[in-house]
């Protein structure tokens, strides 16, 4: 399936110079005396199931699929020993269960090298597992095996498109004289295939932040990134091609009001882009009586940055005015959602109930799309109710900020922190204070933040301890099970982005 046309739809006035980075971390046969951080590429052996017939895979990518007790076996060229090691397989098959991946060497012994745990995961995520350097005389002479031990199919990538120089996604070994990366890590990562996402929430704060970099820090390269992503997603016709959380294929269609978000970053690069028409349409057959843009009777946060926000972008490019009004009247609708010192997700009309209450990353949702949708019209409309409570907002969530600067996951409790929550609000408190709807004493929350944020660098520059999909429920979500994702990345480089 080839999909990298994107380019050749867009009009070149103001895009500056594309210049596509190779960003991927070099691998080599003889791995002796690592310095730095290279991936290591793994061999597939093995028999893979097939998919449902009604089901795709990203952009034509190679799947293998384990069946329940399914095994596989993962050979690389010799490695060094004096390297920490990660070894790292990514999701291809989108995840409403939980699948546990025995991990060993097939020696005599067989020896156990760990469990990979992957709970409700979205496609294109990474998950990794550390292998202790001692068994790698043993790895170099039988390779790593994989069984499936739970009942569900499992799918990851194991090829890539030839067109597509990234090896992030395709089983491999991470092999690094550290076992932390670096905030330039973290950048070259970011600004690169390697960050894509699922199309709609997840890959439009990876856009978002891509395009933040761009217009904020005059990096071409995240500009660049910008391109190929799209590449991916949109075809030479102008036609939108990708699949919804259930891998089936959602072309040229809107997803519900959270796939909104990625069409903010397309009208900025491609103003009169078709999609944009149907994205308009889906807002409006989303619409209730009052005007509010929403999936049902349920008021939910992720509106506030995955709807008024692109409406906004979508109405100053078109210099629409009814748009503008629109989007400042999505975040009105939404004032419900922080009240009596917290920020909840979700507000039942039908029941008068909240749920979801103080979870960092609907915090997140809420204040970022504030921010952003203020800022983004603040030369033409100004509205000072809008205004007052963004800051209740946020001084709501300054006020559980724990001390190492970050939120946790629920961010009025003792569970884990959530990098991905932390950064997008931290994002929204900086662009508060640069266009001075908040005190410039805020800042220093957000700098605790992002000092804290580069001890979650992996070795390449991924994002670590993100809470998951909340596809689990409140027990997942509850609990302290965090995982790698580019999405998480999305939000850091938005917090890097306004940073002086």
């Amino acid at each position: 399936m080839k999909r990298r046309k994107f380019l050749e739809t867009i009009p070149p006035v103001g895009l500056g110079l594309f210049v596509v980075p190779n960003l991927t971390l070099c691998s080599s046969s003889n791995q002796r005396g690592i310095k730095g951080t290279t991936r290591v590429p793994l061999s597939v052996i093995g028999s893979s199931a097939k998919i449902s017939s009604d089901k795709r895979i990203a952009f034509g990518w190679s799947p293998y699929i384990l069946n329940p007790d399914d095994v596989v076996l993962l050979n690389a060229n010799p490695l060094s020993q004096d390297a920490h090691v990660f070894l790292r397989i990514t999701v291809a098959l989108e995840m409403w269960y939980q699948a546990i991946l025995h991990v060993s060497v097939p020696d005599e012994g067989e020896t156990h090298l760990g469990i990979l745990d992957i709970r409700y995961s979205s496609v294109l995520v990474p998950y990794e597992l550390k292998i202790d350097s001692k068994h790698i005389p043993l790895i170099n002479k039988y390779g790593i095996k994989v069984k499936l031990l739970t009942s569900k199919p499992f799918a990851f990538f194991e090829q890539s498109s030839k067109e597509i120089s990234s090896s992030v996604f395709t089983p491999h070994l991470l092999l690094s004289s550290s076992d932390k990366g670096t905030v330039s890590d973290f950048l070259n990562c970011f600004m690169s295939i390697n960050s894509v996402q699922a199309f709609g929430w997840r890959e439009g704060t990876v856009l978002d932040g891509l395009w933040q970099l761009y217009s904020l820090k005059g990096e071409e390269k995240a500009l660049a990134a910008i391109k190929e992503h799209f590449d991916l997603f949109f075809d030479g016709n102008k036609n939108l091609l990708y699949e919804n959380s259930r891998n089936n294929p959602r072309d040229n269609r809107i997803d519900g009001i959270e796939s909104t978000i990625p069409y903010a970053t397309l009208a900025r690069m491609s103003p009169d882009h078709p999609i944009l028409k149907t994205v308009i349409e889906a807002w409006d057959s989303y619409a209730q009586e009052n005007g509010m843009v929403t999936g049902g009777p349920t008021i939910t946060a992720e509106g506030c940055y995955t709807v008024a926000y692109p409406m906004a972008v979508i109405g100053k490019v078109w210099n629409d005015s009814a748009l503008k009004n629109k989007a400042f009247e999505q975040l009105r609708h939404r004032f419900v959602l922080i009240e009596n010192g917290n920020l909840n997700l979700r507000y039942h009309n039908n029941k008068g109930s909240y749920s979801y209450k103080n979870w960092a990353r609907g915090a997140a949702w809420t204040l970022l799309g504030f921010a952003r949708t203020l800022s983004e019209l603040k030369a033409e409309i100004q509205d000072q109710e809008i205004i007052n409570k963004f800051k209740e907002g946020v001084d709501n969530v300054i006020s559980m900020q724990k001390a190492n600067g970050l939120w946790n996951g629920f961010m009025h409790t003792d569970n884990a922190p959530d990098t991905s929550g932390s950064a997008g609000i931290s994002a929204a408190i900086l662009i508060g204070v640069k266009e001075g709807f908040l005190p410039t004493t805020y800042r220093q929350h957000a700098e605790k933040c992002w000092t804290a944020l580069q001890n979650y660098l992996t070795p390449d520059g991924l994002l670590k301890e993100v809470s998951q999909d909340n596809r689990g429920g409140l027990q997942l979500q509850q609990g302290n099970y965090r995982v790698i994702a580019q999405m998480g990345m999305g939000l850091m480089a938005q917090l890097y982005a306004e940073r002086e």
